[in-house]
């Protein structure tokens, strides 16, 4: 009888056992798949060079950036510039084994041929080979795509088709099956820096897409740029609160959680989403002394084309600025009633905010843009640093 005690005693044992085993490799297995993805941007930033990257605190840095030709080619943007950087990259890796590094393709200044190297079979193989070249070249882990925007297009003279949205899927697949044939068993890595605009996102097909991809970089900012003339959130986490001054449309799709909600909806897993973050913020001046300065009109953008580092908004105007916070959005802004400056930007308080939604909802980790606009402590990274080892 004594025996016959036991062994249940015994069996339940093993199987708690068991479960406290798959519960810790469960848990581990999050906790490596938690990216946290930093931009290099490779003409560099004032007091800040690729040497200066802190590597042990990223998953993934993706280098930006390279570009398609004319002739339908890739090739590196600043190659005086990037040729020693792909050198640096290597010192990098030995810093962080772990460290995985893409390069970028396109963004803003560079999407002007995409519609091109998308259109046809040939163009798209092309491109890909090429991409593949420097990728072999200088031993890099993938690409990130940052096509900004296919159908509608991006900067005016940026080349545009309405078959572009059929077009990039067959890219990404192309691009896709090259690396595959041509990495010698090592998985590459292929992503895409992904809009959060609601007019943009009806141009992409996100299922066809995250079929092939690894994950989503979403680009979780900008988002003033959705209601022009007036100041606004820039990088809101949710619905910016009923305005009569405002877009219904701005108002209801200008967050991060619209877009991630969007994602979702169109069938993209969860883990292939990650939450992109600004370091930098959007400056307005001659903003009216109403509201904080918060939805008034404005008559300037001062800054680098109307934007700020958090390095230069901490230093020169956190100290001798209001700040406010929008409980809604989730988000601070800055505003001074004599110099009539007003300020949308993120810090610790919203960084963090953003991490534990992120965790919350499952998504595959944080990105950023970029590393060279953080303080010089890393106060920004430091802080996603700190929420995912303590969520």
């Amino acid at each position: 009888m004594e025996s016959f005690h036991r062994c249940p005693n015994i069996c339940g044992f093993g199987i708690r056992l068991a479960c406290i085993v798959l519960i810790l490799c469960v848990s581990a297995e999050a906790e490596t798949s938690r990216k946290i993805v930093g931009y290099y941007f490779g003409k560099g930033r004032p007091g800040y060079q690729l040497s200066d990257v802190p590597a042990q605190k990223l998953t993934h840095l993706i280098y930006s950036l390279a570009k398609p030709t004319v002739q339908g080619d890739c090739e590196l943007s600043h190659p005086d510039i990037d040729i020693p950087n792909m050198m640096t990259l290597k010192t990098l890796k030995t810093q962080n084994p772990q460290l995985s590094v893409l390069l970028s393709l396109g963004g803003w200044s560079g999407s002007r041929y995409f519609s091109d190297v998308a259109a046809t079979p040939s163009a798209r193989k092309r491109f890909s080979l090429s991409c593949l070249k420097i990728v072999t070249k200088y031993q890099l882990d993938g690409l990130d795509v940052d096509w900004e925007y296919p159908v509608t297009g991006g900067k005016p003279d940026d080349h545009k088709r309405k078959s572009d949205k059929e077009n990039y899927v067959l890219l990404l697949q192309q691009l896709r099956r090259d690396m595959d044939e041509y990495s010698h068993g090592r998985h590459l890595l292929l992503t895409v820096a992904s809009t959060c605009y609601h007019s943009h996102l009806i141009d992409l097909s996100l299922k066809q897409m995250a079929d092939v991809l690894d994950w989503f970089n979403l680009m979780g900012y900008d988002f003033n740029e959705m209601q022009p003339g007036v100041t606004s959130h820039h990088s809101g986490l949710f619905a910016w609160q009923t305005n009569t001054k405002l877009k219904a449309d701005a108002v209801k799709y200008a967050n991060t959680d619209a877009a991630v909600q969007w994602y979702l909806g169109q069938g993209v897993p969860t883990e292939k989403i990650v939450l992109g973050l600004p370091f930098y913020g959007q400056v307005w001046s001659e903003v009216p002394d109403r509201c904080n300065g918060l939805y008034e009109p404005f008559k300037g953008r001062p800054g680098e084309e109307g934007t700020l580092s958090y390095r230069e908004i901490r230093e020169t105007f956190l100290p001798s600025y209001d700040r406010y916070w929008d409980d809604q959005a989730k988000v601070p802004w800055l505003y001074n009633r004599t110099s009539k400056i007003m300020i949308s930007y993120e810090d610790p308080e919203s960084i963090s905010v953003k991490v534990r939604y992120a965790m919350e909802k499952g998504l595959g980790g944080i990105m950023f843009w970029d590393l060279g606009q953080d303080d010089r402590k890393s106060t920004l990274l430091n802080t996603i640093n700190q929420q995912l080892d303590g969520h």
